[in-house]
Order: structure tokens, then C-alpha cells, then sequence
């Protein structure tokens, strides 16, 4: 009984070393880039020696690798729960159903509720977004091959609800659903990113605050439903 609650409490000290180095990690990667970050200003930025990061992560890639695969754990988690609310639990049966109800404000519910997780996350965790930027500035090469990968089911199924909205007249028949998508999904990064060079061009305007996040959420959603329903003033 003792050794078995002596291995769990050091199996917690190893998940709560892990975590603060990840939590280091990700200040020192958002400041400096990957190629600028230092493993020494890392593990002295998490209060752990150097020797553990290797242990635990082999090298300042695997870190960083490590770092990305949590950033996309924590977005997509958001995201499923937000597209099981429209598309049941995933499956095609889900998918069909969710194809049957589309309506004018079944579309402004998607998204916005895209905009709001990502806008959310992005404001909860602004390191990640950096990292994403820097992530964006070098290819996505990193991003790209960490696990998860983008469930493929998302795809199909926001594209199914897209088309079943054109051929009801409701989304634009002009638009190409992908790049819709696509569109929703990278604005919210995109605003986050930009809050400083917004701030030079208005410098007494008002960007960072959560005041101020909430209405550009709402502003960019109403934006991208203009542009999108055939009928916005009926909608």
C-alpha cells in the first residue's frame, strides 16, 4: 500500500514537473520563436533543471512538438464539443440529421459558435496564438505533423451543412464552402495576432480588453453572415 501511494505521488510530481515546463515552454517559444528559444531560459523560466526537460522530452524539439500536440488537444476539444452541439455525436447518421435542420439561423449558430471558441481559446491563451504565428511564418511545418490531426469527419460535415444551405437558397450559391470554412476558422488568430499593429494605426482605440474581444467577435461574425446568407435582412 505504501509503495503503491509513494509511485502515485511520484507519478504526480513527474505530471506536475511536465506541466510547468510545457506552461515555460510555451512563454519562452511565443517570445523567441522555436530557432531563438534557449532550453536554458526555459528551464529556468520553469524552475527545473535542464537534465529533466531532456528526460522528459528528449530535446528542445520534442518540447516544442510536445507543446503544439497540447495547444491542438485543447483547441479541437473545444471545437468538437461546439460541433456536436450542431452535428450529434459524428456519425453519419449526425451528419444527415444535422443536413435536414439547416435554416438561416442554424448557420449564424455555427458560426458563431466557431468564432466564440476560437476567439475564446485565443484570448485565454495569447502565448499559443504567438506560437501559431510564428507557426504561420515558417510553413506550419512543425503544426502540421504533431498530433491530433484535424479529425477528417469535421470536414465533411461542415461542408454537407454548407451545401444543404446554398441549395436551400440560404448560404450564397457563389461562395466556395471550403474557403468559408476556412475563413471562420482564421480570422479569430488572425485578429489576436494583429492587436499590436491595430493599436498603432488607432492608438486611442480600445483592442486588448475582454470588452473589447467580445465585440470584435460579434463584429467579424456579423461580417462574415453578410457576406454569406443569400437573404441576411430576412435572416
Amino acid at each position: 500500500m505504501q509503495r503503491a501511494l509513494q509511485r502515485v505521488g511520484r507519478e504526480r510530481d513527474a505530471e506536475a514537473a511536465r506541466e510547468a515546463i510545457l506552461n515555460a515552454a510555451e512563454t519562452i517559444f511565443a517570445r523567441d520563436g522555436f530557432s531563438g528559444a534557449r532550453v536554458d531560459d526555459i528551464a529556468q523560466s520553469a524552475g527545473y533543471n535542464k537534465a529533466l526537460i531532456f528526460h522528459y522530452f528528449d530535446d528542445k524539439l520534442g518540447l516544442y512538438r510536445a507543446l503544439m500536440s497540447r495547444t491542438k488537444e485543447r483547441v479541437f476539444a473545444q471545437l468538437n464539443a461546439a460541433f456536436d452541439r450542431f452535428f450529434g455525436n459524428g456519425d453519419e447518421a449526425g451528419a444527415s440529421e444535422g443536413a435536414v435542420r439547416v435554416s438561416a439561423g442554424r448557420i449564424r449558430d455555427f458560426a458563431a459558435a466557431c468564432m466564440q471558441v476560437t476567439f475564446g481559446y485565443y484570448q485565454e491563451h495569447p502565448e499559443a496564438a504567438r506560437m501559431l504565428a510564428w507557426e504561420a511564418a515558417e510553413g506550419w511545418q512543425t503544426y502540421v505533423s504533431c498530433l491530433p490531426q484535424t479529425p477528417s469527419s469535421w470536414a465533411s460535415r461542415v461542408m454537407a451543412l454548407f451545401q444543404q444551405a446554398q441549395a436551400a437558397g440560404i448560404v450564397r450559391a457563389d461562395l466556395d464552402p471550403q474557403l468559408l470554412f476556412l475563413t471562420v476558422m482564421s480570422l479569430p488568430l488572425i485578429h489576436m495576432i494583429s492587436l499590436p499593429r491595430y493599436a498603432l494605426v488607432f492608438p486611442e482605440a480600445d483592442f486588448a480588453s475582454s470588452e473589447a474581444l467580445s465585440y470584435a467577435r460579434e463584429q467579424l461574425t456579423e461580417l462574415v453572415l453578410r457576406g454569406t446568407l443569400a437573404h441576411p435582412e430576412e435572416e
